[in-house]
């Protein structure tokens, strides 16, 4: 497969055309990438909060130990992926991610992508920004929306530290509200195949996007029972995914990815958490899917949902006892 991207036209789905704009649908949803295999270091970023909390389907286990961890992140990285993505209220994890880091000697091959709380957002952003001093490539994201004035602050500790600045926000009208923020680097936003209003508010702004959640805190993986008993409705979801995957006849975990793929811009990524190494086998799995599998997958799934308002089972922080990313 050549390396160059290959575009091309495709119908519209219903959802989008229900939500998207002129500007945005002329300029994304009309073409595609088609993403040549072995592209991982470019589209997706490895999601480390389950590597210091427990958390999606581990939720109820012992926080995973420092071996286990490193050898998630030995495995991405040798699957080329060169991004990971972090925060401060994750637990262990961004100390583990620079212990890692420190001990395979790759500060400069790596990406950290670290997040900052919004309160005393002074104080917050320095340590974040401290923990992985001597990282050429570090990006910090508020851990949710900010203003203005807020925005400023984060922008001069960046700038002291030498790092790039962006934020994490969970509605699409948080990202109407930031995208067009001064140097603002990248927005991370919620998103997978049964949402896509972050990803469309963005609309025709230049601003890149790493969409989080793609398995929807892992119910989108999980059988329709468990997936309802973590949150009301989620069972609907799992088992639409569930029947669409069985009728490709291919695995589920790359689909939702697959889907995603070819549906986001081309600076955009993925941000894909594991719980442990094995599960890094669906990556290439998921590049490797044809656009009509992806395109099939997806409507189908559309068409099992429909016009239904799926409002409180898409946003996790109102699931009961539910980890916030």
């Amino acid at each position: 497969m050549s390396g160059r991207t290959e575009i091309r036209k495709r119908r519209l789905r219903k959802s989008e055309l229900r939500s998207c704009n002129n500007n945005y649908c002329d300029r994304i949803l009309l073409t595609e990438a088609h993403i040549p295999v072995g592209d991982l270091t470019k589209k997706i970023v490895l999601g480390t909060v389950q590597l210091g909390l427990p958390y999606g389907r581990r939720r109820g286990s012992a926080v995973m130990s420092e071996a286990d961890a490193f050898r998630i992140l030995d495995a991405a990285f040798s699957l080329g992926i060169r991004a990971f993505d972090t925060a401060e209220a994750y637990g262990s994890s961004a100390e583990r991610l620079r212990a890692w880091i420190d001990a395979r000697r790759n500060a400069g091959e790596v990406k950290v992508i670290t997040k900052c709380s919004v309160d005393s957002i002074a104080k917050s952003s320095k340590s974040a920004l401290s923990r992985f001093a001597g990282i050429p490539e570090l990006l910090l994201l508020t851990h949710g929306a900010v203003g203005k004035d807020q925005w400023s602050i984060v922008l001069a500790s960046c700038k002291r530290h030498r790092a790039q600045a962006g934020q994490s926000v969970y509605t699409d009208a948080e990202v109407r509200a930031v995208a067009d923020f001064a140097d603002m680097e990248r927005i991370q936003v919620p998103g997978n195949v049964f949402d896509r209003r972050a990803i469309m508010a963005r609309g025709a702004r230049a601003v890149p996007l790493d969409v989080r959640s793609i398995y929807l805190q892992g119910v989108l993986l999980e059988d329709p029972e468990s997936a309802e008993l973590r949150a009301p409705g989620a069972g609907r979801l799992s088992a639409a995914a569930q029947t669409a995957a069985a009728r490709l006849d291919l695995e589920r975990a790359p689909l939702l990815i697959a889907s995603m793929l070819r549906r986001i811009a081309p600076r955009d990524r993925l941000v894909v958490g594991v719980d442990d190494a094995a599960e890094l086998d669906v990556l290439p799995k998921a590049f490797e899917i044809s656009h009509d599998a992806a395109h099939q997958f997806a409507d189908e799934i559309d068409a099992v949902v429909g016009n239904d308002s799926l409002d409180e089972v898409l946003d996790p922080r109102g699931w009961p006892q539910s980890k916030v990313e």
